[in-house]
């Protein structure tokens, strides 16, 4: 019977609706159905936007993304919602899921989604509707590297029209602003170059050298223009300049090489939407070093959407990638940077210190050693010896740096890092005097840095040879960098171990506040506690050290320091336990 009961008033209704036509339902019940689906629309809602926020909080940009899509296609009048699922799609680099998300956005609060603007007009002109993309650039703009980015774009739909309009308006695209006005007025000699107007950029982009704007970008166009002109001692020495007071780059490597074979290929012409992509890059990678988050690869996704070659872009979004442990997918983005690219060598470089920092040690040696007997490149050559020196292979990194600088030294070159990475490999392997040697020809060359005065001295104190120099040297490093946990840490032990235990105790404590889990500054705490009779809280920086240490022989050293001193207390003999520095 209980079976039959529920079964009753369906059969009841049937009859009902059979016997006399079309049954509305109560107003009430009809009320109630609607409140039960809109409720589970709502939970829909705020069950994707639950997983979305959370993948969010905890690095997982594919998921964030996914679930951020769904969230705005069920809430269309969420500008907040929308902006966020824009950004995620963005993140992941699927710009043409974030312009489909952008065009649900409504017309009348378009202009209110800044980012997803930007990305509508990105996507217009990547499809060639330039006329639409300037409907959303020309509107106005809150974020000053949006707007930068908007003016630089317009000015690049210009070009074509009014040449002059076009270099005025991206040349002053950033206004005064400090760090973006030397990127557009760089764009701008690029775009004279572009225009014809050779000699005008030339003067230009020496101006900006002058001025300390010294963009990659910048100093590959003159300096192929000083080439072009004959000027090779000239194009040569701006390229070692630029080496000397920035670093290494891959197109000026590869000028350089163009220059010493005696054949310098003309000044490539961009088209619109080369610069444009250009135009991304530059300000992009001017912000990627002032932050360490994944958020320029946002802007390197849109960058690439307009120019899928721009390999500059991918490798600097792959490294913003590595740098916020997505590195999976930076070991992707790697990997599609094809061998006859400029940036091929530089992207492998990168590629075997991704697949280091996953721990995945043989695929890095084996693809920097594959890369290095395909094109004998100097970078790559650091890369392995810098690599075989972070897996404690010292012997072989020192071999690998000392082929590097009897190169060097053969070409008249001298760089600092190679004898200070040397040299630090000599001090592991206990080779300390031809050590020293390398670190002061390292200071010779490098004056100025800290690391090396640091190390040198610390190097001269952990000895007790020449005291006094090692402790100048290491107060002249804090001086520079005086929030320094290491050097901090080493100004205390040069005072140890020159029996200033008071000022030892300051420094040493100071160090464990700068850097808390530094299992050796915390060693050296202990040391410093047990010399002066504190004894309850050497050991109990001891212990710290022991477990915030991955070495297990400093590990030994320690607890061997650890169980003397308690069999010494035990005996009543306060004497001091040796070091295990």
């Amino acid at each position: 019977m209980l079976r039959f009961v529920p079964i009753l008033p369906i059969l009841l209704f049937l009859s009902a609706c059979a016997s006399g036509g079309p049954m509305a339902l109560p107003a009430d019940a009809l009320r109630q159905a609607r409140q039960d689906i809109q409720l589970r629309e709502e939970v829909r809602h705020y069950s994707h936007f639950a997983v979305a926020r959370y993948a969010s909080l905890t690095d997982d940009p594919a998921i964030a993304a996914e679930n951020y899509a769904e969230v705005a296609r069920l809430a269309p009048g969420d500008l907040t919602i929308a902006e966020r699922a824009v950004f995620s799609a963005l993140l992941i680099g699927d710009v043409d899921d974030a312009a489909r998300l952008a065009r649900r956005i409504p017309d009348t609060t378009l202009n209110e989604t800044e980012l997803a603007r930007l990305t509508l007009a990105i996507d217009a002109v990547a499809n060639n509707h330039n006329t639409k993309a300037l409907t959303y650039l020309e509107q106005p703009w809150n974020s000053t590297y949006h707007a930068v980015l908007a003016r630089s774009i317009a000015a690049w739909i210009a070009i074509g029209n009014d040449p002059d309009r076009a270099i005025e308006l991206q040349a002053g695209a950033a206004g005064d602003d400090p760090v973006l006005s030397g990127v557009s007025q760089n764009l701008g000699a690029i775009m004279q170059l572009n225009a014809g107007e050779t000699a005008q950029a030339k003067a230009d982009l020496e101006q900006l050298w002058q001025a300390g704007a010294r963009l990659a970008i910048g100093v590959e166009a003159h300096t192929r223009l000083m080439a072009l002109a004959g000027e090779t001692d000239a194009a040569q020495n701006r390229l070692r300049d630029f080496r000397e007071l920035v670093g290494r780059h891959p197109a000026l490597t590869a000028l350089a090489r163009e220059i010493e074979a005696g054949a310098v290929a003309p000044t490539k012409t961009l088209t619109q939407k080369q610069g444009m992509a250009l135009a991304v890059y530059a300000a992009t990678a001017a912000l990627a070093n002032q932050n360490e988050s994944d958020l320029p690869g946002v802007y390197f996704a849109l960058a690439l959407h307009l120019d899928p070659d721009l390999d500059a872009a991918r490798t600097l979004w792959a490294d913003t990638l590595d740098k916020a442990n997505r590195r999976e997918e930076a070991i992707a983005l790697l990997q599609t940077v094809p061998p006859g690219s400029l940036y091929h060598t530089n992207a492998q470089g990168q590629l075997a210190w991704a697949l280091r920092r996953e721990g995945r040690n043989d695929e890095a040696l084996q693809i920097a050693q594959f890369t290095l007997e395909r094109t004998e490149d100097r970078n790559i050559r650091i890369q392995l010896a810098d690599l075989l020196q972070s897996l404690g292979r010292d012997g072989e990194a020192e071999a690998a740096f000392t082929e590097i600088i009897q190169a060097d030294e053969a070409n008249g070159l001298h760089d600092w890092r190679i004898y200070y990475a040397r040299g630090a490999a000599r001090e592991r392997l206990g080779r300390w005097p031809p050590a020293e040697d390398d670190l002061k020809a390292a200071l010779g060359l490098k004056p100025d840095s800290p690391a090396i005065m640091n190390y040198l001295g610390y190097g001269w104190i952990a000895r007790g040879t020449r005291l006094d120099d090692g402790l100048r040297l290491i107060e002249n490093a804090l001086r520079l960098e005086p929030s320094n946990g290491a050097y901090t840490d080493s100004l205390g032990w040069a005072h140890y171990k020159l029996g200033n235990y008071d000022r030892a105790v300051f420094y040493l404590e100071r160090a464990t506040e700068l850097a808390p889990q530094n299992a050796e500054i915390l060693d050296h705490l202990g040391d410093i506690y047990w010399q002066i009779g504190r004894y309850t809280e050497a050991g109990y920086q001891w212990q710290r050290a022991i477990g915030y240490s991955n070495d297990s022989e400093a590990v030994d050293l320690i607890q061997q320091k650890i169980d003397g001193g308690f069999a010494l207390l035990t005996a009543g003999n306060t004497a001091l336990v040796p070091s295990a520095q």
